[in-house]
């Protein structure tokens, strides 16, 4: 749960809408007087939600989309594809700078309850929001995907130490992310940038450096947050992505790789890879 202290640091933002501070702040008190299952917060258009269960750790999620600018670029007529969504709290903030529209996957259910939630809002408001409940990995399959006891930490491959965490684990799909890159890359219109936001708990290295680096030329910027138990280092995840045409930018994280393009993207890069 937020400290006091930390709560005010985050209402006293004046870049934060004071729609989104006011909804910040009712929701705290409505949690202590008279709690319910979920939250809304106001973001841009719609609307996100915390859920009660879950409080502290979506309340970090939220503040490290929203309040610290973790994704922070120009989204303005963007296509999002956001890999890894939670409940949807940085394609809210997308919309809210200007996202055209925004595709999310997220495997676990209980996660997908609240995005699916608030892309309803926004969907609403004529803005488009694709939620699929699908992981996303190197390869078209099947997986069992382990529940944490806190929702940001679902895991298709966690470390040995996340096994004190784990309350089950769901089958669940997994579309391999050479074919969401090029589904999605389809949708983009002829001349506008196509972000990309992956935050998949390990899985990074396999989705970036499995994935032909062709499959990311239509990407024009691209967010990885990265894990310290995995692998491969975000050099390793640039330097593999540099022939694509992405070369690393300052980011407003240490843990979020973030790449640019520095022209265009190439021409006839919308096919699927072979």
């Amino acid at each position: 749960m937020p400290s006091r202290r930390r709560l005010a640091s985050v209402l006293a933002r004046r870049h934060i809408p004071l729609r989104t501070r006011r909804d910040l702040l009712r929701a705290e008190l409505r949690r202590r007087i008279r709690p319910t299952a979920a939250y809304a917060v106001s973001c841009g258009p719609g609307e996100v939600f915390l859920s009660q269960d879950d409080y502290g750790v979506d309340w970090e999620s939220l503040k490290f989309v929203v309040a610290d600018d973790a994704y922070r670029t120009d989204h303005t007529g963007a296509v999002v594809l956001d890999v890894g969504a939670h409940k949807g709290y940085y394609g809210a903030y997308a919309i809210s700078r200007g996202a055209r529209a925004i595709v999310s996957f997220e495997p676990e259910t209980g996660n997908v309850e609240l995005l699916e939630r608030a892309a309803a809002t926004y969907r609403a408001r004529g803005i488009e929001w694709q939620v699929r409940q699908v992981a996303v990995g190197a390869e078209k399959g099947q997986a069992e995907l382990h529940v944490m006891s806190g929702s940001w930490g679902h895991a298709l491959h966690p470390p040995e130490t996340f096994a004190q965490y784990e309350v089950g684990t769901e089958r669940v799909p997994v579309e391999a992310m050479a074919d969401v890159l090029a589904e999605v890359g389809s949708l983009v219109p002829e001349g506008a940038p196509l972000v990309v936001k992956i935050n998949v708990e390990g899985e990074e290295c396999g989705i970036v450096l499995e994935t032909p680096a062709r499959a990311w030329e239509r990407v024009t910027e691209l967010f990885v947050e990265t894990h310290p138990w995995v692998a491969c280092t975000a050099a390793d995840l640039a330097e593999y992505l540099a022939p694509a045409g992405l070369s690393e930018a300052p980011s407003a994280m240490p843990a979020v790789l973030r790449l640019r393009r520095a022209g265009p993207p190439r021409s006839g890069s919308r096919s699927a890879p072979s």
